[in-house]
């Protein structure tokens, strides 16, 4: 089936990883296209909190499709602020954009759904489990909550669970890593065997639009993943090689974790963020991956950007931000 015509776009979270490549890619398409962050721009991003959606009212009543980007990704984050942003708000989004007529909200969520002991390869009728920590918890909840608003048919909802997305911009899976490596404060769980799903930004962005706008995704979850998977000691030896350092240093789940909980101590009593949490720990040791026939018969998507050709992108935008002074 053709394409629905969008008049205009909303973005949350267009300051983000995400939300900026989808703020950048509608603007090259010529598509009206509005993002609203916390801390706007004074153009086409605006200054709003969607916990409060009385704030960007006169935006909504403008947009036909919501693009629902905005969330706390870090699993070092306090479990009040994550419920507070990633469910909370998100309810009272869709129920202002009700209100308000918008015909489509998509939801971005995560593969972290499926919880970090599931093994083997998942498709979207795989039940979801919440054994992840406070992260996969919310995004579970924000999934219901999204699910729950089209029980009267008055809103169309669409939700995505990316796998591991990666490239230029990317905080969890290339810039934190490489601020670690060149600390020496980096390790790899499960002695790196854990699976790495990597999904290109700019194939992630290519799904999102066709799941924002085919008719047939209304009502519809979907994987939006690579093709299988990689070690992730194959997925961080590059990182180790930009920076000219022998790598990735291998240990046992069990050590990781005996490490990060006492480096979560530490920081918790000077006021800081352990990015390496136990539970990031042991999404990096799990042994799952993620069907995305769903996304290919009905979309008609598929990851088009091969890792090489990912990872050489990544690299020279790295390169150009000064991520790599060794």
């Amino acid at each position: 089936m053709s394409e629905q015509m969008i008049k205009k776009v909303l973005i949350t979270g267009a300051n983000g990883f995400i939300g900026g490549s989808l703020m950048r890619y509608y603007q090259n398409q010529g598509q009206d296209v509005v993002g609203v962050d916390l801390v706007g721009n004074g153009n086409d991003i605006i200054e709003g909190d969607i916990a409060q959606p009385d704030s960007i009212s006169h935006v909504l009543q403008e947009c036909d499709v919501i693009i629902h980007t905005a969330a706390l990704v870090s699993n070092a984050m306090q479990d009040s602020d994550m419920w507070r942003v990633n469910v909370l708000a998100t309810r009272n989004l869709i129920e202002a954009a009700k209100e308000h007529k918008v015909r489509r909200f998509v939801q971005i969520s995560s593969v972290v759904a499926y919880g970090n002991s599931a093994e083997g390869e998942l498709d979207e009728s795989q039940p979801v489990h919440a054994d992840g920590g406070s992260y996969v918890l919310t995004k579970l909840a924000s999934e219901h909550v999204v699910l729950g608003a089209q029980a009267n048919d008055d809103i169309e909802v669409v939700i995505l669970r990316p796998g591991d997305a990666y490239g230029p911009g990317s905080r969890p899976w290339i810039i934190a890593p490489l601020e670690a490596i060149a600390k020496n404060q980096f390790m790899l769980p499960a002695k790196g065997e854990g699976f790495f799903r990597p999904i290109y930004i700019d194939d992630l962005v290519r799904g999102i639009v066709m799941a924002a706008s085919h008719p047939d995704a209304a009502g519809e979850i979907f994987n939006i993943s690579c093709e299988g998977y990689m070690a992730t000691k194959e997925y961080f030896a590059p990182h180790y090689q930009w920076l000219g350092k022998k790598g990735p240093m291998l240990v046992s789940t069990k050590f990781a974790l005996r490490v990060s909980g006492i480096a979560s101590k530490v920081a918790d009593l000077m006021g800081n963020l352990n990015e390496a949490s136990p539970s990031t720990i042991m999404q990096l040791s799990t042994k799952s991956w993620f069907s995305i026939k769903k996304a290919e018969r009905i979309l008609g998507w598929k990851p088009e950007i091969s890792f090489e050709e990912g990872m050489k992108s990544t690299h020279e935008w790295a390169k150009e931000q000064g991520l790599l002074r060794k």
